[in-house]
């Protein structure tokens, strides 16, 4: 009875993100072709980058032109994936092995056997694994978000500024202190989230895609925002900065957020050259997103790679450690259940079989992989075991400098 009940609502799961995904494509293709005919007219994404410079508000050009270069890239990444595995070649056998296989077959019988051709198709499964649970999160994210608050910060940033200590003011200076905080405050709830199991529940369907693209960027649980506000809006509101600074913050955090998702698809080596030392990149992001020991926990910053470099969280791309993505545990990324719900089941599992109130309570804040018996299969732990003897791979300038001073 439940395989049954599993069968039917992955094929529902598979409806679903068929139709999400064609509406979704079309809307994306038809905005793209249309900003990019009407640039040519000087209207478009060419006005979106111009009208911001002509106002002095260079940020938000910045913003476009990113915004412009994430969907040029989704639709590259597709594109290349469609050319890869060549889904119509020998397309002519294909067909009539198809229609041979129908004769004779009534209606309903004829749809299962066009389905199940279908979805043997090696572009339509490879399509299914990268993008299926993508897709469905980003429509079940905006869905919830209609049936709650998600715009937490706005609703909290006043009550708090009331406890600031100072303001910042609007001078250069005073932005790049309130971009800092930004990412201090990222930094900290990011590192609980992967170092506090309960936390890591929220975060975990972000990092269970087992390819990066630039839909990865839409997956988040519905709930986090709220452990995110939590802990940033007062830590901002504290050390005074604005909350329309926060509101120009959130802008630019998002659209660069989203763009270190391009995978090696979109953007080959994901590296910026000289900006890599100034900024986070897509590589950088790929090692965080990567489930190798080396790469574990590391690059916790959207834009700014101070503070990793400061705690000693900031990890390079190496080319002797190939980028393996996802979580660690075995999953079905075409599972939407296990891929969104799946930490928050095996949590509430192992509770289950835990014994003892103390042990169940370090269960929930300790980090994941930690049990009674064992730390052993903790990030850390991991990831020293496999620096032991080539510790040189996890080693930035900041461990050098370190290093010089002690000796």
């Amino acid at each position: 009875m439940m395989q049954k009940a599993k069968f039917i609502w992955n094929k529902i799961e598979n409806l679903l993100f068929i139709g999400f995904a064609a509406s979704i494509l079309y809307l994306t293709i038809n905005s793209f072709i249309d900003g990019s005919l009407k640039s040519f007219i000087g209207m478009g994404y060419l006005n979106d980058m111009a009208d911001p410079i002509q106002k002095k508000i260079y940020y938000q050009s910045v913003m476009a032109l990113l915004s412009m270069l994430t969907t040029f890239f989704l639709l590259v990444e597709m594109i290349r994936l469609f050319i890869k595995m060549h889904p119509f070649k020998n397309v002519n056998y294909k067909v009539t092995e198809l229609k041979a296989s129908m004769v004779g077959q009534p209606f309903m019988k004829r749809i299962a056997i066009l389905f199940d051709r279908v979805g043997k198709v090696s572009f339509v499964r490879e399509f299914f694994r990268r993008y299926k649970s993508t897709f469905l999160a980003k429509v079940f994210n905006e869905y919830i978000s209609k049936l709650i608050i998600i715009f937490v910060y706005i609703e909290m940033m006043p009550f708090f500024q009331q406890f600031a200590l100072f303001t910042v003011d609007r001078s250069w200076y005073g932005w790049l202190y309130a971009y800092l905080m930004w990412e201090l405050t990222y930094w900290i709830w990011h590192y609980a989230a992967h170092r506090v199991r309960l936390f890591w529940c929220l975060h975990s369907p972000h990092h269970a895609p087992a390819e990066m693209n630039l839909t990865v960027a839409w997956v988040h649980f519905f709930a986090e925002g709220y452990y995110t506000a939590a802990i940033q809006v007062p830590l901002l509101m504290i050390l005074g900065v604005r909350p329309e600074m926060v509101a120009i913050i959130l802008v630019i955090d998002g659209t660069w957020g989203t763009f270190i998702h391009a995978g090696e698809d979109a953007f080959k080596n994901g590296k910026l050259w000289v900006l890599e030392k100034l900024f986070i990149t897509p590589s950088h992001h790929r090692v965080h997103h990567a489930k190798n020991p080396l790469y574990m926990d590391t690059n916790f910053c959207v834009l700014l790679p101070f503070w990793d470099w400061l705690f000693g969280t900031l990890q390079n791309e190496k080319d002797e450690v190939k980028i393996e993505y996802g979580i660690t545990r075995e999953m079905d990324v075409t599972n939407f259940v296990d891929f969104y719900f799946g930490e928050c089941i095996c949590l509430y599992k192992d509770l289950k079989s835990t014994n003892g109130f103390k042990n169940k309570l370090y269960l929930l804040f300790m980090p994941p992989g930690w049990t009674p018996e064992s730390r052993e299969k903790t990030a850390v732990v991991v990831r020293q075991q496999f620096l032991a003897g080539q510790e040189h791979l996890g080693k930035t300038s900041r461990d050098f400098i370190i290093e010089k001073f002690k000796s």
